[in-house]
């Protein structure tokens, strides 16, 4: 696994456990919290994606 998949597990899990503690959370502000943060970690997978797709070793290897 290279470097970048290991980072877009990582942030994919931690997106996945702010889903669940969303969830599980009864107090409607904490419960926001986590879909705030569950929606930062979606859009940080995102623009690295973006980023990585639009690399030139990227287009390279292709």
């Amino acid at each position: 696994m290279n470097m970048a998949m290991g980072r877009f597990d990582y942030l994919n899990r931690r997106r996945l456990a702010e889903l669940k503690h969303a969830e599980l959370a009864e107090n409607p502000a904490i419960r926001a919290r986590h879909e705030d943060l569950a929606r930062a970690y979606a859009k940080i997978i995102s623009v690295l994606q973006r980023e990585e797709a639009s690399s030139p070793l990227q287009q390279w290897q292709s």
